[in-house]
């Protein structure tokens, strides 16, 4: 079994199966700004395309109900979108998709390899509820209507195909009244209308087979005709190719240069929060905001605020917005008191969302601050909260612990049972044996609060460098609750770490622990002057026997690309099954799919996430992960000064 997988403006899911085996490109022709796919993705400019669903819950639906069922047409049939805003006939000389301002025809017409690419013969359409097929002898082309679009695939019974030299190739005829432009590393396609003005944006075409080994792919443009290829000489069955698209830019409707929204953000579901702490309230300059972006029912589209948080007690220079967190219907903003860095006493606000929705606001539900706290503590430098939303932890990294300053501390807030209220710590962690300037408080919870990363990157703050290889702990939640203790579950480190590397660095906002706490994620983003290397993270697996203080790593993440001074490893955030981190320094993100295999070192990325508009602006600051939606934030994008952006990629 072989997968490869590409999507086309309206089109979005094909896969193409071989003798039992699996050879997608997947192609959705969906009411959608891009195609669900496992495969090459297109984003599109084009008003009214909502974001889909998983194809296959798309697909149960279609055939509960009637109106995503094929319907009689002259020469064929035709079905609708779920919004009826595009219909597609299908005929004999293939499929026409049309909206009241594009259309778009696709016809395949060919499979196999350079010299043997097999044409496919003409084929009239036959209709079952909602699914149409085109039977052509051994092969099989189908498509499934359903509330997230239509998905189009192929389905060879016997491997009829002649293998012979050259990559793996499918052959699609493209027609209609937009102009197809790739772009210059040939794993892009961009559409445009005739004033040129692009209407769909495609990034990230990777390869990689069931081994997780990525495999070379690329798209070609020969007339009329899109060719994409995969080197799968030495690949093991099935190939997968999985991109990423940009969905949209989010904005502040009130931004001004300066406001740094998008030094923090994060998402859940369909709600992302971008902190902009440099923001001026009122008369007071930097006290700091926080926007809340709520997914429109048409999808995710460029788009301003649906509420904006701030705190009612707040003072200039507060730095409200540094960090943030969500859980559902809670929203926790963390304001270290900004003064060049997070260096204030600090504190953690909690907002509840109100019964209508995400309104704007000063109202906070509780305000959370440490027992022990004082000046230059740095409290809320990062934060996070579990995906129950019962349990949040505030990193402290400039706190004294035992006389050693910017030891660093971690503090634990558990919620009442009468619900969230002002409050102090449920416990204090810290090192057993830390030393000053440790800056230990990086931290990510997993999803049921039990288990809790800390990164002790050991940072230099009179030149904000790493100066030490860096370290992390894990700690879990006894049977008990959580209580007050330096003694950690183990203790992580990078066998090959080196001085500079900033090992542990969790930047706020990321998830650094997977929802499961199986899995963690320490990036070493080396942003020292010592360190000359580009960055790296490290991947830990949690053993069978439970977490253990180790320096063998289950695999190093690097970029192919990279080069010293990207700060690969500024924002890294782990899901399940997958890995997004940001280098600030390169303006971009990378994206990294878990083999099924398991995650192995490698320096192959299954795409790199760049803002469509070009701009370069702190892009790659924060980066947050919410099943197959990713948000990256960038400090003063557009322009240099701006008030900063946070960018949508994802299905």
């Amino acid at each position: 079994m072989q997968r490869v997988c590409s999507s086309l403006t309206l089109l979005g899911f094909v896969c193409l199966v071989v003798a039992g085996a699996v050879i997608p490109t997947r192609e959705v022709l969906a009411d959608s700004a891009v195609a669900p796919v496992r495969g090459p993705r297109f984003a599109t400019k084009l008003p009214g395309l909502p974001a889909t669903a998983e194809a296959k819950i798309s697909a149960t639906l279609g055939r509960e109900i009637s109106d995503y069922y094929a319907q009689p047409a002259p020469h064929g049939f035709r079905v609708e979108s779920a919004r009826r805003s595009i219909a597609t006939d299908f005929t004999a000389q293939g499929i026409q998709v049309t909206r009241v301002d594009a259309h778009w025809m696709l016809s395949l017409r060919s499979f196999g390899y350079d010299d043997a690419l097999e044409p496919v013969d003409k084929a009239a359409p036959v209709a079952g509820l909602n699914r149409v097929e085109y039977r052509r002898g051994p092969l099989t082309e189908w498509y499934v209507n359903g509330p997230a679009g239509l998905e189009q695939g192929f389905t060879v019974k016997e491997r009829s195909l002649r293998m012979s030299a050259g990559p793996m190739t499918l052959v699609l005829q493209l027609s209609g009244d937009l102009h197809a432009t790739l772009t210059g590393d040939r794993k892009g396609l961009s559409l445009s209308k005739r004033d040129q003005k692009p209407v769909l944006s495609y990034t990230g075409l990777a390869a990689y087979d069931s081994s997780g080994k990525e495999l070379a792919a690329w798209m070609e443009l020969e007339g009329s005709e899109l060719l994409l290829r995969v080197d799968d000489r030495a690949a093991a069955y099935p190939i997968t190719v999985d991109p990423i698209i940009q969905l949209a830019k989010l904005t502040a409707s009130d931004g001004m240069p300066g406001d740094q929204m998008g030094i923090s953000v994060v998402i859940s579901g369909n709600t992302i929060v971008a902190g902009a702490q440099n923001a001026t309230v009122g008369s007071n300059a930097a006290q700091g905001a926080a926007y809340v972006f709520v997914k429109p029912g048409s999808g995710w589209a460029d788009m301003t605020e649906t509420a904006k948080l701030t705190a009612s007690d707040g003072q200039a220079g507060d730095g409200f917005g540094g960090s943030v967190g969500i859980a559902g219907d809670t929203i926790v903003v963390g304001a270290c008191l900004q003064s060049g860095m997070c260096n204030g006493q600090g504190k953690v606000y909690v907002f509840l969302k109100p019964k209508n929705g995400w309104t704007t606001t000063s109202k906070f539900k509780a305000e959370l601050t440490a027992s022990d706290g004082s000046a230059n503590d740095g409290f809320s430098n990062m934060l996070s909260i579990s995906g129950d939303g019962k349990t949040i932890a505030v990193g402290a990294w400039g706190a004294t612990v035992g006389g050693n300053a910017s030891e660093g501390a971690a503090y634990i807030f558990e919620k009442p049972s009468t619900g969230w209220k002002t409050k102090h710590e449920t416990a204090k962690l810290t090192e057993a044996h830390g030393a000053a300037t440790d800056d230990f408080g990086n931290v990510a919870l997993s999803g049921d609060g039990s288990t809790l990363f800390v990164g002790a990157i050991q940072l230099d703050t009179t030149n904000n460098q790493a100066s030490g290889p860096g370290k992390a702990y894990i700690f879990e939640r006894q049977a008990g609750g959580w209580k007050t203790t330096s003694k950690f579950t183990a203790h992580l480190t990078a066998s090959d770490g080196l001085t500079g590397d900033g090992f542990g660095f969790c930047q706020t906002g990321a998830a650094c622990i997977s929802s499961d706490g199986t899995t963690v994620l320490a990036a070493a983003p080396q942003f020292s002057a010592t360190s000359s290397g580009p960055g790296k993270a490290y991947i830990f697996a949690k053993p069978a026997r439970g977490w253990k203080t180790t320096s063998h790593f289950t695999a190093e993440l690097t970029a192919s690309d990279g080069n010293p001074g990207d700060v690969f490893g500024w924002s890294p955030a782990l899901s399940n099954n997958r890995a997004v981190i940001g280098a600030v320094g390169a303006a971009a993100a990378y994206v990294f799919n878990k083999p099924n295999s398991g995650w192995k070192t490698t320096s192959r990325f299954n795409a790199k996430l760049t803002p469509a508009d070009g701009s370069k602006g702190g892009f790659g600051f924060s980066t947050s992960i919410s099943g197959n939606t990713i948000a990256v934030g960038a400090l003063t994008s557009p322009r240099k000064g701006g008030p900063g952006a946070t960018f949508v990629f994802g299905p």
